[in-house]
């Protein structure tokens, strides 16, 4: 272009157009648009194409500002290939930082020369380092060479770098612990140590570490800083519980570890240090709690411990024996509950008192918590000794507790355990008598002793629960139906409903373990309503369409829960069960636990047009009346009595006494557990109608029930 001299503009026109390509002109070889200015050659050419980096050259049309060519010598890099490469070089450049270019390029036709970072969209320079200067110029076009740089390692070190700042950084400011730099002043503080002492970082700096020291420990931590900035210290140094001042002149209690660092040729110190004030003000106060219970005066946990520990140590002396008893008492909460929570304490502070009155005074007497008291006594002379200190304490509490004017009494749990035979410390003694009480809970009896079967068997009840509860969910259990039949033409009338449990590992697990177990711990309820649902399922057909009746059982828990009659409906309607053809089954026992309570649900039930049996008939204290009142349908005679037969004259009279008071108040009598022919015999002679037993069939699962009609 004639007249092109070479200059360095100032004050160029700075618009706001967007950096476009020249619509204007369109060159077959950019070679051609950088060839008309007269400056490059063929020797250029070749040398510059040789160089390891991108050298190009730029033909800058001033306004509005654009590319309008472009050549790369010895061509261009990877990905930037293309008919057109003014528009190829823009699309390397994301949209969010073509602004910047474009500001790039008018720097470059301000001040002559620019460089300038970019992330750019090309497969092997993810950011590149464009350097551009003008060569040649005219009024409204210049020349430029430029280089390209590909910087992507350094960015990429970089952004390492930075993230590994941040990393640590996150780390030092979460630190549960404070971590300080310092030289004789501080020069960096987390924010744990921050929130401790309650300076900013800032009025921390213009601080001497020895400044925030109490001055009982400020000359030692001064002489410590100053040898270890030195490099005279011998290693790491731990402080433990130093005392630091806050801002407002309180007390923290510290310990921390004191470390040197080497820092571009010169040493730091660093502190990793632990606020111990917390704990220290929970000691205090736990020291200045006193170590007995604030309501019954006696020791609690702790102090029963330490003084259990220092009675173990002289026993160990003298080859002695220590009993360890641990104790509550049945249904206090139902007291609580009853009374009032003011008379539960008065009853828990006489209890105190008779504990602490009626035995020895060398005997630890403690109250653990709630109604749970705890026991060691000494000079025993085995079991026998034992058995009667346990009838001893039982003793003291067969006098009732007068409360006002009622008379209450109280019926202690006890668990035991023997030192040195069941435990070697005072925790593991008292852990092995909870383990004991434990059991007695369970077992519902008065006192266990602390035996290796014991925990044992705990442990497999623990574990049934848990494996029990993961039956229910994953459908380990089943039904299996044993035919009840009329002992005169041995027909088929019925079936009762038996739960199974098939345990992937045990295998099948006898329903005398597991269902005491599940009312125990109340997956009876979950059990029992599987039961229920799944009978009514799969016995419906025969019931509606063979006219047979189903018998289910129903413990103590189910049967007292007071919406049962609402839970059975809903379970008939569901199953489309015809509620006639349904015995409700429950034990003497249960019956009698609360006779009003089960007059009440008999008739909530009969309003249903259910049946009702009772169970396990002889084995309980049923009173006539209520046999009455209860107008069962059907008496079973326990299978207890039924295998005594023939040989046993007693279980005969009893069978006999059952069978016609079962017909004096109009129901049917069924035995149970019959297996042999001539038992059959014995009781059609004695009036029995019905009956059930291996004799006529062991219990089976739903779809072999049919080999039964």
């Amino acid at each position: 272009m004639p007249g092109l001299t070479k200059k360095h503009p100032r004050g160029l026109v700075k618009g706001n157009s967007s950096l476009t390509l020249n619509p204007r002109k369109v060159y077959s070889n950019p070679v051609d648009g950088i060839a008309k200015w007269g400056f490059f050659e063929r020797k250029c050419e070749s040398c510059l194409g040789e160089l390891p980096f991108p050298v190009f050259a730029l033909e800058i049309e001033k306004g509005p500002l654009s590319i309008r060519t472009l050549h790369f010598f010895g061509g261009p890099p990877p990905g930037l290939e293309g008919p057109s490469l003014p528009e190829a070089f823009q699309r390397i450049i994301p949209p969010e930082e073509r602004e910047k270019f474009e500001g790039a390029l008018r720097k470059l036709l301000e001040e002559g020369k620019v460089c300038e970072e970019l992330p750019l969209l090309l497969p092997e320079i993810r950011w590149g380092r464009i350097c551009l200067r003008i060569l040649l110029e005219d009024g409204d076009s210049a020349l430029a060479l430029g280089v390209l740089l590909d910087i992507t390692l350094q960015k990429d070190l970089e952004e390492n770098l930075r993230r590994e700042a941040r990393f640590w950084q996150e780390v030092s400011e979460r630190a549960p612990v404070g971590v300080i730099l310092y030289r004789e002043k501080f020069v960096y503080a987390n924010p744990y140590v921050l929130k401790s002492l309650g300076y900013t970082l800032e009025e921390l700096r213009e601080k001497y570490v020895w400044e925030v020291v109490h001055p009982r420990f400020r000359e030692k931590i001064k002489e410590r800083v100053r040898r270890r900035l030195s490099g005279k210290a011998p290693g790491p140094e731990l402080y433990t519980e130093i005392v630091l001042l806050t801002k407002n002149g309180k007390e923290r209690v510290v310990n921390f570890l004191a470390e040197s660092l080497p820092w571009q040729g010169e040493v730091l110190g660093l502190g990793i240090g632990l606020d111990l004030t917390p704990q220290k003000v929970l000691e205090r106060r736990l020291t200045e709690v006193a170590l007995f219970d604030g309501l019954t005066g006696l020791p609690n946990r702790t102090l029963f411990l330490e003084r259990l520990r220092a009675l173990l140590l002289g026993a160990r002396r003298h080859r002695e024996e220590i009993l360890v008893l641990v104790l509550d008492f049945r249904k206090f909460r139902e007291i609580n509950a009853a009374h009032g929570y003011e008379a539960g304490d008065t009853l828990l502070k006489e209890v105190a008192r008779r504990l602490a009155h009626q035995l020895r005074e060398e005997d630890l007497k403690a109250r653990l918590f709630a109604d749970k008291f705890a026991l060691a006594l000494r000079d025993l002379r085995g079991l026998g000794s034992v058995a009667a200190v346990i009838r001893k304490i039982q003793g003291l509490f067969e006098r009732p507790f007068r409360l006002d004017s009622r008379e209450i009494f109280l019926f202690p749990r006890m668990g035991g355990a023997v030192f040195p035979r069941d435990g070697e410390d005072p925790e593991e003694v008292v852990s092995k008598a909870e383990i004991a009480l434990k059991r007695a809970k369970e077992a519902d009896e008065p006192y266990a002793l602390y035996s290796p079967e014991l925990e044992r068997l705990l442990l497999e009840e623990d574990f049934l629960k848990r494996a029990l509860l993961e039956g229910l969910k994953k459908g380990e259990f089943f039904l299996s139906y044993q035919p009840i039949v009329t002992l005169q033409k041995k027909q088929v009338i019925g079936a009762e409903a038996l739960v199974r449990w098939q345990h992937p590992e045990l295998g099948p697990i006898a329903p005398a373990k597991f269902i005491p177990l599940a009312e125990r711990t109340g997956l009876i309820e979950p059990l029992g309503d599987y039961v229920l649902s799944q009978a009514l399922k799969e016995f419906g057909p025969l019931a509606r369409e063979k006219g047979l009746e189903l018998a289910l059982n129903f413990s103590p828990r189910q049967f007292c829960k007071r919406d049962l009659s609402l839970r059975i409906e809903k379970a008939l309607t569901e199953a489309n069960f015809p509620p006639e053809k349904l015995f409700l089954e429950i034990t003497e026992s249960t019956a009698m636990e609360d006779p009003a309570l089960t007059l009440k649900i008999l008739e909530d039930l009969r309003s249903l047009g259910l049946k009702v049996a009772l169970d396990d008939f002889g084995m309980g204290y049923s009173s006539l009346r209520y046999l009455v009142e209860f107008a069962v349908d059907r008496i079973k005679v326990d299978q207890f009595f039924v295998s005594a037969l023939p040989l046993d004259s007693k279980a005969l009279h009893v069978i006999r006494t059952i069978l016609e008071l079962a017909r004096s108040v109009g129901a049917r009598g069924l035995a149970e557990g019959i297996e042999r022919a001539d038992q059959v015999e014995i009781l059609l002679k004695l009036g029995c109608e019905e009956g059930q037993g291996y004799f006529f069939g062991r219990p089976v699962r739903i779809e072999d029930f049919g080999r039964f009609l």
